[in-house]
């Protein structure tokens, strides 16, 4: 039986700074960290697979005590009952910490490829939001963190970040999420060529009414 994938980003655990920035409300940053480990247990089932995509923790001391930071991150993994977790790391994971990487089954900066979940059109995971990925000709799709649900709206291209108040706080089942993508860009073909349209006809009566003025 094929694996059900959930993918989310920036849960931030242990940022304190998160709490304001982000408006996250909570009490403190241990409730926040488990309110979101209760909802991605509620969501992910320990067979299924979760993609994170960037900032699994921030604020945590890696430099001054590298011991402490990654016993409070694994703190966090051990806690998420689903067995395979991959991370896409964002700019608040630690580079070099092999004893942090070993808490993901994989851990890649990027992740470009076709027949995820099934699904035909190439999916690319990032941290980051770009304009431009591999497949976006073809019918690609772009999921990515970072902007905490604060992004710029670009066709096949979503924040799949915990702050994007579709969510709820809590990860995507995968192809559910292409699917809600797919109606927007239909809607996108057809409502912009229409409006167009109507703009062409109302300005062309105008000036053959002698409405429209322009200055």
């Amino acid at each position: 039986m094929a694996k059900t994938i959930w993918v989310t980003s920036d849960t931030h655990f242990w940022h304190e700074e998160a709490l304001a920035l982000y408006k996250r409300e909570f009490g403190g940053v241990e409730e926040m960290n488990d309110a979101l480990i209760d909802w991605i247990n509620a969501t992910v089932g320990k067979g299924d697979e979760l993609w994170h995509l960037g900032d699994f923790v921030a604020g945590l001391p890696w430099k001054k005590q590298p011991r402490k930071a990654v016993k409070l991150a694994r703190d966090c993994r051990d806690r998420i009952r689903c067995t395979t977790v991959h991370l896409v790391r964002g700019n608040h994971d630690p580079r070099g910490e092999k004893h942090f990487d070993r808490l993901f089954d994989g851990v890649d900066d990027i992740v470009s490829a076709r027949g995820i979940a099934g699904i035909d059109e190439r999916l690319v995971l990032f941290h980051y939001p770009i304009e431009q990925w591999q497949g976006r000709p073809n019918g690609g799709f772009h999921l990515h963190g970072h902007v905490h649900g604060h992004g710029a709206s670009l066709a096949r291209r979503c924040d799949v970040g915990i702050d994007v108040a579709a969510h709820g706080g809590r990860p995507r089942e995968l192809t559910a999420l292409v699917g809600d993508i797919v109606p927007l860009i239909v809607m996108g073909f057809v409502f912009i060529p229409l409006g167009i349209w109507a703009f062409g006809r109302a300005e062309r009566y105008a000036k053959r009414t002698g409405k429209l003025k322009r200055v």
